[in-house]
């Protein structure tokens, strides 16, 4: 779902043109209120998605559509009593998830991660901002390859989703484990880089 592909029509476009669009379409998502300007919003991102030869549309909204259900749940439960237009509320929110994150499937497919890299050293950004972002985007894939290897493993194991709260805490649990490893391992290898940093 999120992996570079350098055949992309767009993979030849200049990181920066890429980091901008991704900036503009966000911030656009966070702005605009009506649910008819973000579908004004999709329409574009989602033909840009397509033209870039990015083939796992499905999957991203499959993917959305758990967390999107427990925004939703959560407005309904937290927000009952209050003067707003709840259903309007869930569907500007629910448009902007998918806006953000069509944006960044289309950044990820398209930009090498070591060009990004390059690109926000020559900027000048401090580490603790473009270190992040590394991060983040590096373990992407991996958090999804994980993702599909512990499904399969339930899979195995007779976990379907007939029982789905079962089935969710079987697939969460090792998930969440899996990528705090991976996070602990990643800020020991930072720390043990930054110690070596200082003796030189």
């Amino acid at each position: 779902m999120f992996r570079y592909d350098s055949k992309s029509v767009f993979s030849r476009w200049p990181e920066t043109v890429k980091l901008c669009l991704l900036v503009l379409a966000s911030v656009l998502a966070l702005l605009l209120r009506d649910f008819s300007l973000q579908l004004l919003l999709f329409l574009p991102l989602f033909a840009l998605l397509i033209a870039s030869g990015y083939r796992e549309t499905r999957r991203l909204f499959l993917a959305l559509a758990p967390f999107l259900a427990l925004t939703d749940i959560s407005f309904w439960l937290f927000l009952p009593n209050q003067s707003i237009n709840l259903l309007g509320l869930i569907a500007v929110s629910n448009a902007r998830f998918v806006n953000i994150f069509m944006a960044i499937a289309f950044f990820i497919h398209t930009t090498n991660l070591f060009s990004l890299m390059r690109l926000m050293k020559r900027a000048k950004l401090p580490e603790f901002i473009y270190l992040p972002a590394y991060v983040v985007l590096r373990f992407l894939p991996e958090t999804e390859k994980d993702l599909r290897e512990i499904i399969a493993i339930q899979k195995i194991r007779g976990e379907t989703a007939r029982r789905p709260l079962r089935y969710f805490k079987s697939i969460f649990v090792p998930l969440v484990l899996t990528v705090f490893e991976r996070a602990d391992q990643v800020a020991i290898a930072y720390y043990l880089r930054k110690k070596r940093d200082a003796k030189n």
